[in-house]
Order: structure tokens, then C-alpha cells, then sequence
């Protein structure tokens, strides 16, 4: 019985030796939570219209919702201060001796400290939870499911606690030092995040081909390396879905419930192996700066590979030439230098130890150079590697800057998801039964061709071996590839294709021509049919305008612009303007009249008869012309077309050499107000709003000079966008003009 009691007396007096900590947690909490509810309710009753949902939905789903990120943050924290501060005596061989002759067993004592230190947060966090659910309260906005959700949070901040607490905890009983500890918590916190990042910056430096889709922005999550440190988990929890459906975009700004079970799991793992580490923790431990020889080898590696490849990145993202691998071997050698002596002198807490056990020295470094050769010299042929056909359920492409369709989703009443032209694709995507896919994507890879970048220096654009590159990779581009195994796993590759090469061109022209893969391009024929849009936006050349139609107005205009954009040709789209463009817009629910594109401009060819006549019948003729007599002015400025080359890739000395080459040439706009002149020039351009889309492929843009029109009423529906000329049409009289 003596030993039951001194369980709870234990915690007792853990609790009152340790008051500070508790006082602490709770004023961090409450500039936290009640601190920021009250500066968001003030913003709500301040601007009442900011907000397209109710201050009561805001609490239940944003407040203890997503925004239980922010908090996470301050439950680590926490953590890391209980979890140290209350095995710090570990680390004192006085406190050791002294606790360990209680007359209690060694694994009650433990449990004693792990409850008083869970305590010591969760008393103060959820009091303070409910100060604000009496806040919420006071100003009616907590329903049933705001208390379903309040519990929810409660439960998942206290599953991040222990989380956190118990990695601290296992980093107190592996070390015998508080300094070392720290460290030690520091590292097996985040060990596997390091790892992820550390990964995908190798993959980027050395693969040609590597591509991330998956967890855009989390590229931290690799499905080839296990996410087992608690900063993994977290982020991984609390990430939204990036490449993604329609339909699993929902999942945005709410938990990853399925990942729920896995935090639990790993709380209770991580609390079980910090009390088996506190068992077979020696006595003897205390004051040596680990506590368990064995690991020690272990751990050197584990730190010394990993962190001298960081430390590589550290020195080329200080070079001036991040590209050369100069500076990175040089950053690599200097980091595993360092970081080798400065561990053998902590583990030895003498400066004699820093020569001590060569072998392993020489071990790390052979490993090392060989992971840097595997990466280097791609041992494993990731660049060239395509599967075969046998291997292959699918594959997504992605052509850039060929009709780079995007889709902006709202999720929810919080926020917009944007997937990128790539994105949509890779996750909408999935070819079959075209050989020209898989033959690109082997020819891409055999190739291997890359953009070459240079060191600018003065003159280089004299250089003839400069020129002809420029010229040559102007006809680069970049294309994607999601191949879908029929294991169940997704590759993604990019490539560099030169369509100058009439074979690259021809199968690329197959791919596009290919109905599955407009399709999967282009949102609003994926998912448009159960929406209904608030504007349908027309451009031409020189006019843009918003109208409004009935959902069976929007839908026959869907069906008609898809079934003769289905046969546009890549043939068409190098050599045909188009005369329009169309962009489905929804109503900003805050503002009356910001619009929100669903899926970007979509081009008008002038082959799409049935669209033209249609769009004409709402009210809107796109191959109407301007007239002189519309027009006020019009101006004329000379482009440099230094910058306005299509892949133009220097690396310059300085910044201001950048910022020179960047700009436009020194010249003044000609005005003309002649009417023929005028007439003359609006015949012969087109608006550079239709250029973006295509410029990587038409050639029928002359973009050496800006042309801008200044109408004669400012109530005419004309678009204000700058023009081109069309390359071959450009007036003789601006030919000859001497300033330009």
C-alpha cells in the first residue's frame, strides 16, 4: 500500500515543484485561444460583410478546425518543456540516487512522472478550452456540433501532446546531458521530415526528370520514406489535399480523419518505448553523454549523413552559382568534417576525442560519397527509366503552355483549392490505347535533353556559341508524365522535348489530338454540367464583356465550344489566331462584382463556326472589327525581345545586370490619331491576352512592339488589354518610323 500511495504523492509533489510549468502553459494558452477568439469575434462585429459565413461556423470549423495547426505548434512546445523538465533529474547522479532509493518500483516512479507532466498541460489547455466555449457561449454561437468539435479538438491536441512528450521523454532517457537532450529531442522529432526534405532537394539537384505532384508544397511526404517522427505526422495531418479530385478536395481545411488512428497509434508506441528506455537506463548513465553505448555509432551515422548533405545546400544556396557542384562538395566535406569532430567531442566531453574511432570516421565517408555518387551520376537510371508496357495501367501527360487549363475549387466557405494545368491533369488523367504516348516518353527520355545555362558576363550575347543555344532551346519545352503502374503506384517524370523535330512534333500532335486527353485537360468539360455559372466572360480582340445566361443557355454553350474543340488540331494552333476567348466565372459572394474564373480563358478559333454563331445570338460578335472612328489614339512602343524570349536561361553576376536585361527598350511610344494609320494598325493586330496561352507553339505573333488604343468613349465595352502585330502585317510607315 505504501507504494500505492506514493504513486499519488509523487504526482503531488511533482506538480508543486514544478508550478512555474503549468503557469507558463496556461499563459501561452491563453494568448493562444482566448486571446485570438476575442481579436477574431472583434474583426466579425467590426466588418460584419468581410465574411461570406457566420461567426458560429468560423468557431466550429476554422477556430477548432484547421486553424488547430497554429495550436499544435504551441502543444509541442509544451511538450518538450514538461517532458525535459520532468526527467531532467536523469541527468543529475545525486537526484538519481536519491529517487531511485523510494521505496517504490522504478516503473511506478516513471509513470508517476509521465501522468504529472501530461497533467501539468492538460489541466490549464482545457480550462482554457473552456473559458473559450463560455466566450462562444456568451455570444450565442455554440451549437451541438461546435461541442462535437471542441471535443474533437481537445482529443487530438492532447494525442499531439503526448505525441511530443514522449519523444522528449525517450530523449531525456537516451542522453545523459540536458544540452545533449535537447539536441536529441530536436533531432527525433523532426528525424524523418529531415529525411524527406533532404530527398527531394537531392532528387531536384541531380534527377533531370524528377517531378513532385503529389503533396505539392509537403514535399516533405515521400511514400518511399516512413513518416514515423512526430513532425511528419503532424503536418502530414493537418495537410491539404494538393493534386487531387473534385471530390476529394472537400477534404480541404478539415482533419485527414483517416490519419487519426495513426497518431494514436504512434502516441501509445512512443510513450511504451520511453518507459522501456527508462527500465534499462543504468544508473550510471548520469552525467555521460549517452546513455547507452551501444546507440552511439548508430546515432553518429543517423545525424553526420543527412546533415552534411544539408549543409552542402546551406553553401550553394550562399554561391552565386547554385548550380555547380563546386560549392556543394565543398559544403558536404566541410559539414562532415565538422560534424563528425563536434560528436566525438560531445561524446567524450573532451577536445582529445576528436580523432578517436577512425573506422568509423572512414565509414561514414564512404557512405556518404556513395550516396552522393548514386545521386550524382544516377546509379539507379531514374532519368532514363520508362516502364514497359506490360508494367503500365495508365499514363497522365501534361504538355506546358499548351492550353494550360487550370481549376480553381471552393472547397467550402473558408477558401479556394487551385490545381494547376499539371495538377488537373495528373489527377484526372489516364490515357490507354495510344502508342504515341509511351513513344514520346521513351524518345524524351533517351535524349535526355536539358536547358544549358550560363555565366552572364559582358558581351555574352555576342558569343555565337550562346546565340545558337538560345535559338536552339527556344524550341524546348517542358512535358509531364504520371505513369500509372498496374501495382498501384504513380511515377511522374518531366521531360525536355525539341519541337523543332519533326517526329517530337508529330506525336506530340497525336497526344493532343487525342480525345481522352483534351478531355482530362480541360475542367469545364469534366464537371461543368452540374454547375451553373454567374457570368459567362466573351473576348475578342477588342472587346470583353460579361453576360449572363440560363443554365440551358450555359449548357448548349458547353456542348457546341466541346464538341468543336474536340477536333482542334495542334496544326491549328500553330498557325491559326484565335479570334476569341470564353472563361465560366462564378460571383465572389463578398464582393458584387469580383468574379472568380473556373477554369481559365478557353480560345475561339475561327473554325468554330457553331460557337461564333452562337455566341453571336447572346448578343456578342467576336469577329466584329474596330473602327478608326472608335478610336482616340493609338500608341506604339518597341519591346526588347531579349526578355520576351520564349526560354531564355542566364545566370547573370549581379542583380542590377538582371535587372537591365529585364526591362524594355529606352524609348518613348509614338502616338498616331490619323485615322488610316489608325485603321491600318487596328487590321493588323490582336490582343495579347490571347497570347500566353499558345506562344510556345504559334508563330504568328510579332511581339516587337506594344500597340495600346485609347478609345474616344470610355462607356464603350472594349477591352483594355495591349496588342501585338501579327507577325508579316506590320505597317510600312511603323517600319519606317525612326523612333522605334
Amino acid at each position: 500500500m505504501i507504494s500505492k500511495n506514493l504513486f499519488f504523492k509523487l504526482i503531488k509533489q511533482d506538480l508543486k515543484r514544478r508550478i512555474w510549468c503549468p503557469i507558463l502553459i496556461f499563459v501561452a494558452c491563453f494568448l493562444s485561444l482566448e486571446v485570438r477568439m476575442l481579436m477574431s469575434m472583434e474583426e466579425f462585429v467590426r466588418y460584419p460583410n468581410r465574411h461570406s459565413y457566420s461567426l458560429t461556423l468560423y468557431i466550429r470549423e476554422y477556430f477548432f478546425g484547421r486553424e488547430a495547426l497554429i495550436m499544435s505548434i504551441v502543444v509541442c512546445m509544451a511538450a518538450f518543456l514538461c517532458g525535459l523538465s520532468g526527467y531532467a533529474y536523469l541527468h543529475s547522479k545525486v537526484q538519481i540516487d536519491l529517487y531511485h532509493s523510494l521505496p517504490v518500483s522504478r516503473a511506478r516512479f516513471f509513470w508517476a512522472r509521465y501522468v504529472s507532466g501530461v497533467m501539468q498541460f492538460c489541466i490549464p489547455f482545457v480550462l482554457n478550452v473552456m473559458i473559450c466555449t463560455g466566450i462562444a457561449a456568451g455570444r450565442k454561437v455554440v451549437t451541438a456540433e461546435t461541442v462535437l468539435a471542441i471535443i474533437s479538438f481537445i482529443g487530438i491536441q492532447m494525442t499531439i501532446f503526448v505525441l511530443a512528450y514522449s519523444v522528449a521523454v525517450i530523449a531525456a532517457g537516451l542522453t545523459g546531458n540536458m544540452i545533449i537532450g535537447i539536441l536529441g529531442t530536436g533531432v527525433l522529432f523532426s528525424y524523418s521530415a529531415v529525411l524527406g526534405l533532404l530527398k527531394y532537394l537531392m532528387a531536384a539537384r541531380f534527377y533531370d526528370t524528377y517531378k513532385v505532384y503529389e503533396n505539392r508544397g509537403n514535399f516533405i511526404f515521400d511514400s518511399s520514406i516512413w513518416n514515423f517522427s512526430p513532425l511528419s505526422m503532424i503536418i502530414k495531418f493537418f495537410s491539404s489535399p494538393t493534386n487531387t479530385t473534385m471530390a476529394e478536395a472537400q477534404k480541404f481545411f478539415t482533419y485527414d480523419t483517416s490519419y487519426v488512428g495513426v497518431l494514436l497509434i504512434a502516441a501509445v508506441l512512443y510513450s511504451l518505448a520511453a518507459y522501456l528506455i527508462f527500465m534499462k537506463r543504468a544508473s550510471e548513465a548520469a552525467g555521460k553523454p549517452i546513455a547507452f553505448r551501444i546507440a552511439e555509432p548508430v546515432i553518429k551515422t543517423m545525424v553526420v549523413l543527412p546533415f552534411s548533405f544539408l549543409s552542402g545546400f546551406f553553401f550553394c544556396a550562399m554561391s552565386s552559382r547554385s548550380d555547380a557542384d563546386t560549392w556543394f562538395v565543398f559544403g558536404v566535406i566541410f559539414g562532415f568534417t565538422v560534424l563528425c569532430i563536434l560528436m566525438e567531442i560531445i561524446y567524450r566531453l573532451s577536445l582529445r576525442g576528436a580523432l578517436m574511432h577512425k573506422k568509423q570516421f572512414l565509414f561514414n565517408a564512404v557512405c556518404t560519397a556513395l550516396v552522393f555518387v548514386v545521386f550524382r551520376y544516377d546509379v539507379t537510371g531514374y532519368d532514363t527509366y520508362v516502364p514497359a508496357d506490360s508494367q503500365l495501367q495508365s499514363c497522365a501527360v501534361s504538355i506546358s503552355d499548351l492550353i494550360p487549363l487550370g481549376q480553381e475549387i471552393r472547397v467550402n466557405e473558408f477558401g479556394m483549392h487551385y490545381l494547376s494545368p499539371g495538377e488537373y491533369r495528373m489527377a484526372n488523367m489516364e490515357l490507354q490505347g495510344n502508342p504515341s504516348v509511351m513513344e514520346l516518353a521513351r524518345k524524351a527520355a533517351k535524349e535526355q535533353l536539358a536547358f544549358r545555362y550560363f555565366d552572364y558576363y559582358e558581351g555574352i550575347e555576342e558569343s555565337p556559341e550562346y546565340m545558337e543555344t538560345l535559338e536552339r532551346q527556344d524550341n524546348y519545352r517542358w512535358i509531364d508524365f504520371g505513369y500509372k503502374l498496374s501495382n498501384g503506384k504513380t511515377l511522374y517524370r518531366t521531360y525536355v522535348i525539341d519541337i523543332a523535330d519533326p517526329d517530337t512534333l508529330r506525336l506530340l500532335s497525336e497526344i493532343f489530338e487525342d480525345y481522352n486527353y483534351k478531355l482530362a485537360s480541360t475542367p469545364l468539360f469534366n464537371d461543368s454540367w452540374n454547375l451553373t455559372f454567374d457570368a459567362v466572360r466573351c473576348e475578342s480582340n477588342f472587346r470583353s464583356e460579361d453576360i449572363t445566361l440560363t443554365p440551358q443557355m450555359q449548357s448548349e454553350l458547353i456542348g457546341v465550344y466541346q464538341k468543336e474543340y474536340m477536333k482542334l488540331t495542334l496544326d491549328t494552333i500553330i498557325n491559326t489566331p484565335p479570334v476569341g476567348s470564353v472563361d465560366f466565372l462564378f460571383r465572389d459572394k463578398n464582393e458584387e462584382m469580383l468574379y472568380t474564373s473556373y477554369s481559365g480563358k478557353m480560345y475561339v478559333y475561327p473554325q468554330f463556326t457553331e460557337t461564333l454563331a452562337l455566341i453571336k445570338e447572346y448578343g456578342i460578335d467576336m469577329q466584329e472589327r474596330l473602327n478608326a472612328e472608335d478610336v482616340a489614339v493609338i500608341r506604339v512602343k518597341k519591346q526588347n525581345l531579349y526578355s520576351n524570349s520564349y526560354y531564355h536561361r542566364v545566370y547573370y553576376g549581379t542583380y542590377e545586370r538582371r535587372n537591365e536585361m529585364y526591362t524594355s527598350v529606352e524609348n518613348d511610344a509614338v502616338e498616331y490619331t490619323d485615322q488610316e494609320q489608325i485603321q491600318e494598325i487596328l487590321d493588323n493586330i490582336v490582343s495579347d491576352s490571347f497570347i500566353w496561352m499558345a506562344r510556345g507553339y504559334a508563330d504568328y505573333y510579332d511581339e516587337r512592339y506594344l500597340v495600346t488604343i485609347q478609345f474616344e468613349k470610355s462607356d464603350l465595352m472594349y477591352s483594355y488589354a495591349t496588342h501585338c502585330f501579327l507577325k508579316g502585317q506590320l505597317p510600312a510607315f511603323i517600319q519606317s518610323e525612326k523612333n522605334l
